[in-house]
């Protein structure tokens, strides 16, 4: 019984590190500005709007991104956007709802790191939560929350450990079949929120690997099976985002552009200044003070760390350097490299591996008490409401809330609250132009030359050409309904503001008729208006293709077999042991 009082009194701790989290957001009732923030938004009230209508995953944007039909569904993973549907179907308050999202994010975060820790601790509770707690806490962990509100990239973040643990188990302690579980079932998690992080994760352990053969191939044939059955597990467990992405690229579509790293300036300096002030807004990728410190501290123990520990130790501080200018990143800019767009990104990789060493530092201190706990616990909280109310001041000295119609309409650098929200979204906007919201990340090339047009909702015929306002379109699950009035009488080809992407997956109906439609130049839906008819209501529906039902089965049924295989494993583990988790 005392044993599960413990891990209660874990779980408990995470409970309130987790809303502690988010205590200093919540009290103000404010979203404040952020890097991706109304991208991320839109596609929050996507998920929110889809399973309300009954459905778990949209594909094309029908609620958010101006409802042009983009396939914003399809090049950003939506699955970890389901557990918000479902937050927002009980709060209803979607300022709440926002941040309750977050504190989910982090309790789960702390329990996956708080169950890699204790894989590579060898059971140790008190090493695995100081472990969970020191990463989940830092402050490039918090940049993606709230400096960047890059919700794909903050839940993604989750599952890194996981992968990473995977690895370790295959490689060094020689348990192939939980490990190639394991590892599969965190990067697929990694890919259900975000595709470029799962990809980072990817080249990385590749790039380990290959450093690994150097020094030891005695078990390189089993280790390899062992792999290539954990990219098997992985390619069918994401399915359901495979099948919809791969399907996506085979269309001329406009993918998110690489940045030019002749200009990338995160020096050195750069990095320890922001660390040491535990920076966490806009710019500020780091990995926080108590990183940073502990890391420094760790090169006093040098003699007294393990070998393996040595090698976490050496791989991460010179990823640390390396994502910093003082690498020549310019020189891989025509590379397949290029993809992470952001050297910084490798911080996902690092700040796990410098926990690891924090962890091992704090060993050698001798604070693997409970008063180590506890102390490390309230330091990290208390450097999290630190920064957090430092960036709320700032962001208050800087932006005000959207008020105007102006604002409205143009909301990037405005403060959102309950009272704006709704009105904020693309789906409810009274401007007569969407210019800021003109996503084209994975819109048709050909859309993209007419982007202007498509996204300020213009209808033509002929010379004819309007906008329509947003009270005359309706949406629906993956259906957009134009009501379109007082149309010129002429006859013709009318052009519809909605992306077709692939024919053979959209029906259009004209006064509730199945009629037949066409693509422009631009890849926008245009269908054949009889003259005199100067009044009618066009509705273009969005029909999931079978091959993705049938991945999202294959994918949840495969994924759901590796998890229950698992807990199997360790419900024997236990068995053999006499105990779940060997309490120390």
């Amino acid at each position: 019984m005392k044993k599960y009082i413990r891990y209660i009194g874990i779980i408990g701790l995470f409970a309130i590190i987790s809303y502690l989290y988010v205590w200093s957001f919540i009290k103000t009732g404010i979203i404040y500005v952020s890097s991706d923030r109304i991208f991320h938004l839109e596609r929050l009230e996507e998920a929110y709007r889809t399973l309300r209508s009954g459905h778990l995953l949209s594909y094309i944007s029908t609620y958010s991104a101006a409802r042009v039909g983009i396939a914003t569904g399809q090049g950003y993973p939506s699955v970890n956007l389901i557990i918000y549907g479902l937050i927002r179907l009980i709060l209803v308050k979607p300022v709440v709802s926002y941040y309750s999202y977050i504190m989910v994010e982090q309790f789960l975060g702390l329990i996956v790191a708080f169950y890699a820790g204790w894989i590579f601790f060898k059971g140790s509770k008190k090493s695995a939560s100081i472990f969970a707690v020191i990463l989940r806490t830092s402050a490039y962990v918090m940049h993606n929350d709230y400096g960047r509100a890059d919700i794909g990239e903050a839940w993604a973040l989750i599952f890194v450990p996981l992968a990473l643990i995977g690895y370790y188990l295959i490689t060094a302690r020689k348990e192939y079949i939980k490990g190639t579980i394991v590892l599969s079932l965190g990067l697929s998690l990694e890919l259900y929120s975000h595709i470029l992080t799962a990809a980072i994760t990817i080249l990385f352990l590749i790039g380990i690997y290959i450093l690994h053969l150097l020094g030891d191939r005695k078990s390189v044939v089993i280790e390899l099976k062992s792999l290539i059955c954990s990219v098997i597990l992985f390619a069918l467990e994401s399915l359901v985002i495979l099948v919809p992405l791969i399907d996506l690229l085979r269309k001329d579509i406009a993918t998110p552009g690489s940045i030019l790293w002749d200009n990338y300036d995160y020096s050195p300096l750069k990095l320890v200044k922001l660390s040491l002030t535990n920076s966490i807004g806009m710019g500020s990728e780091n990995i926080g003070i108590i990183l940073l410190l502990l890391t420094f501290i760790g090169i006093f123990f040098w003699g007294k760390i393990p070998t393996n520990i040595r090698k976490i130790y050496i791989i991460s501080t010179l990823l640390l350097v390396l994502i910093t200018n003082i690498f020549p990143w310019s020189l891989l800019q025509n590379t397949p490299l290029r993809i992470i767009q952001f050297p910084w990104r490798l911080l996902a990789i690092i700040i796990v591996l410098l926990s690891v060493c924090s962890v091992v530092t704090l060993n050698n201190m001798r604070m693997l008490k409970v008063w180590g706990v506890v102390l490390v616990t309230i330091t990290s909280i208390t450097s999290v409401v630190v920064s957090e109310q430092n960036f709320i001041s700032n962001e208050k000295s800087m932006y005000h809330i959207a008020r105007s119609d102006k604002d409205i309409a143009d909301p990037w650098d405005k403060l959102i609250n309950s009272s704006n929200y709704n009105k904020m979204l693309s789906i409810n906007q009274t401007a007569d132009t969407n210019k800021y919201f003109t996503y084209n990340d994975y819109n048709k090339k050909s859309a993209r030359e007419n982007d202007v047009s498509i996204f300020n909702h213009e209808v033509s015929i002929g010379d004819y050409r309007k906008s329509i306002s947003n009270k005359d379109i309706e949406s629906g699950y993956q259906e957009v309904t134009y009501k379109l009035r007082n149309l010129p009488t002429d006859g013709g080809k009318l052009t519809l503001p909605f992306v077709i992407y692939d024919k053979n997956n959209y029906k259009v109906y004209l006064n509730d008729r199945k009629v037949e439609f066409y693509e422009s130049e631009y890849s926008q839906l245009q269908i054949i208006k009889d003259k005199n008819l100067q009044n009618m209501d066009v509705k273009v529906k969005y029909f999931v293709p079978v091959m993705y039902k049938v991945a999202n089965v294959v994918s949840f049924v495969v994924s759901g077999i590796s998890i229950l295989f698992l807990l199997y494993i360790e419900y024997k583990n236990k068995k053999k042991q006499g105990d779940f988790i060997d309490v120390k």
